[in-house]
């Protein structure tokens, strides 16, 4: 008989306000236990997923509606919050939307509390989303399958049957399959054993083409394989059953062989073009291994058990290690010798305070752990591990009480959280440069919708006035208006120029090309072009900086910071104002976080001084971030941008040093920013 998997004595969510609230909520939703198992489901999901029989819902899988490309990382966020007390955590992935379509969704998963505290319950809710999020493929396909995997394992030690069923329907949910079937060799006959359905499945037989593909894979002496079209084709035209429509792309096979015979095969069904890879077969190989020394428990001697266990265990490269209540180490997997550089015997006996970073740990902490471990209750924890040779480490511990030689013991997992925490790193870096490129993004089109638009519309005031009353202006009155399409010309041109310059930068596309030049010889050749603007206000300019002086850095963009500065201290300088540009080696300097350049280099202060009307207090922290931007006119009513600053910035950073302002409001304002002196 044909046993679909289910959930069975499932504990009911500890109130009922829960299932009422997946209804209430206009997002699908489902309530889920810890291990994405879906206890309670919103009427939403029917219409959100293209389904049409809710009953095939509850006892699936949340990864059941999630795209075969990010269900280990979307169970990778389940077990986070499930591990997190009062936890949220949240995504943008590709979920399914009936058979042959997927759509982009925000999926969060937020902990529901319980009074029970060994049964947990998160809520899964699915939301429409814009695009998806490339940096969750950084996350670690194999640390989630291993952490699932082994829960299965250790939670249905000793029940056979529905070890087998939770197998099946972690294949199938992993991989993205619609049916999984279990069909076992009696009498040379193959009879189905276990299956598992998606709630996804329109009506394909779990047991599609399984008689062929063993007689396949038996005729090929292969033991794995994937057929596609067109020998796909062939096997599915001799199924009388098989409707075309169902629309199967690829189906997964491999023969288990118990004591050197074989016992049977496990099939999977796919309905998109499904290609094996390396860590898709790592995870089938790993269930191989259970299911081919999986025995009845009467012909099960104690060493047969060992060997068993033995083999299973092997089978994971992340440390296994089996505990007595005592917390002593029983045994213990290849991986955790090759992880930890001990050999098996230097372990067995000791306790993992041998494998400990000294001081790092909480031992008390711990063994309440392995008490509550002990007692039912799975454990996970971070811990600080040391290796034989003295590194020490980061690591995620499971606790689990199992049995080991008929008596109560607890398999301890353990998984190197290095990578782990380096991928979240990443992430979180990813998540505040895409918020940050957001709001650049939004500022940008804000300064073209508002910022450019108002210079044209007086270009276009005047053009017009000119057009219409030439005939009957004075000359004053021409000149006067010609000055005035001058001025919103240049301030126009200004504006491009320094939006198309900014852009060049952030999409990496302005060319840096440090060299070595004279700083003074720099400094004379902006005042020179600078110099009819100062005389026009009465000001002057002065360079004081050392004539010997040669610094390294891309030429073209420091001309163009120094030429903004000083730009910018003369419009803000009042009429007998002065502008003095100097310059001096500071005896300490921390590089900004962009720099190109090593830590034995010397460092130039750069300062441009005004006496100007200076800058208030609250606006100095805004002036070089797009977000903040802040224009204002000069003394003489000379228009600003607002991108100068800005731009300064992004320009010093990229030459390894950073800009800052110092100011008093009604007495001037010094810029200051470093440079690289040349070796």
């Amino acid at each position: 008989m044909d046993e679909i998997f289910a959930i069975r004595d499932l504990t009911p969510a500890p109130e009922i306000s829960v299932y009422q609230l997946v209804n209430v909520l206009s997002d699908a939703a489902f309530v889920c236990d810890q291990t994405g198992r879906i206890v309670a489901s919103s009427d939403q999901v029917l219409s959100f997923f293209g389904l049409h029989d809710k009953s095939k819902v509850i006892g699936s899988s949340f990864q059941s509606y999630v795209a075969y490309e990010h269900i280990d990382e979307a169970y990778y966020l389940l077990l986070h919050t499930v591990n997190e007390a009062n936890s949220k955590n949240s995504g943008n992935f590709n979920v399914k939307k009936g058979i042959r379509e997927t759509l982009i969704a925000t999926i969060t998963f937020a902990s529901v509390e319980s009074e029970d505290a060994s049964v947990k319950y998160v809520l899964v809710t699915f939301r429409e989303a814009p695009f998806s999020d490339p940096a969750i493929e950084l996350l670690h396909k194999k640390d989630v399958r291993l952490t699932r995997l082994c829960e299965t394992l250790i939670s249905h030690a000793g029940q056979p049957t529905d070890k087998t069923l939770k197998l099946l329907s972690q294949i199938g949910e992993t991989l993205g399959a619609i049916t999984c079937s279990y069909l076992k060799l009696e009498k040379g006959m193959l009879n189905p054993s276990a299956s598992w359905e998606s709630p996804f499945n329109p009506g394909i037989s779990p047991q599609l083409c399984g008689k062929q593909l063993f007689d396949y894979l038996t005729d090929q002496k292969e033991k794995l394989t994937v057929i596609r079209r067109p020998l796909l084709t062939t096997f599915l035209e001799s199924e009388i059953s098989y409707k075309e429509e169902s629309g199967v792309k690829a189906i997964l096979g491999f023969t288990i062989v118990k004591n050197n015979v074989l016992d049977g095969i496990l099939t999977a069904v796919f309905t998109f073009n499904y290609s094996l890879t390396d860590i898709d077969k790592q995870l089938i190989e790993a269930i191989l291994a259970v299911l081919e020394n999986e025995g009845t428990a009467e012909n099960k001697t104690l060493a047969s058990q060992e060997i068993s266990f033995h083999q299973l265990i092997d089978c994971f490269s992340d440390p296994v290690y089996i505990l007595s209540n005592e917390g002593v180490i029983l045994d213990v997997n290849k991986g955790t010798i090759q992880f930890y550089g001990y050999e098996r015997e230097e372990l067995i006996g000791q306790t993992p305070e041998m494998l400990s970073a000294e001081g790092k740990n909480d031992s008390e902490l711990i063994g309440r752990h392995l008490i509550s471990a002990y007692n039912g209750e799975p454990q996970k924890f971070e811990w600080w591990g040391k290796r034989k040779d003295g590194e020490i480490f980061l690591k995620e511990v499971m606790f689990n009480k199992s049995k080991y030689y008929n008596r109560d013991v607890i398999i301890a997992i353990g998984r190197d959280l290095t990578e782990s925490k380096k991928v979240e790193e990443e992430l979180q870096r990813y998540n505040k440069e895409l918020k940050e490129s957001n709001i650049s993004k939004d500022k940008f089109f804000s300064i073209l919708a508002h910022d450019l638009k108002n210079p044209f519309h007086g270009l276009l005031g005047f053009i017009d006035l000119l057009y219409e009353d030439l005939d009957e202006l004075s000359t004053a009155q021409i000149k006067e208006y010609l000055s005035n399409v001058r001025n919103a010309s240049y301030q126009t041109y200004a504006l491009l120029e320094n939006l198309l310059e900014w852009s060049r930068i952030q999409s990496g596309k302005m060319p840096f090309t440090p060299t070595v030049f004279n700083l003074n010889t720099e400094i004379n050749s902006v005042i020179s072009v600078l110099d009819h603007n100062a005389v026009q206000k009465d000001i002057k300019l002065y360079n004081e900086v050392n004539q010997g002086i040669e610094v390294e850095a891309d030429r073209n963009m420091i001309r163009s910071v120094i030429q903004n500065l000083i730009t910018n201290s003369i419009k803000f300088s009042n009429s007998k104002g002065k502008v003095v540009v100097r310059s001096r080696i500071p005896q300490a300097y921390t590089r900004s976080d962009n720099s190109h350049s090593d830590n034995g280099r010397r460092w130039l202060e750069v300062s441009i001084s005004d006496n100007g009307v200076g800058i208030p207090e609250e606006i100095i922290p805004k002036l070089f971030k797009l977000n903040g931007q802040y224009s204002q006119a000069g003394t003489a009513n000379e228009p600003g941008t607002g991108l100068g600053l800005v731009l300064c910035h992004e320009m010093v950073e990229k030459n390894g040093g950073h800009i800052w302002a110092e100011s008093i409001a009604g007495q001037g304002t010094t810029f200051i920013f470093t440079l690289p002196i040349s070796n």
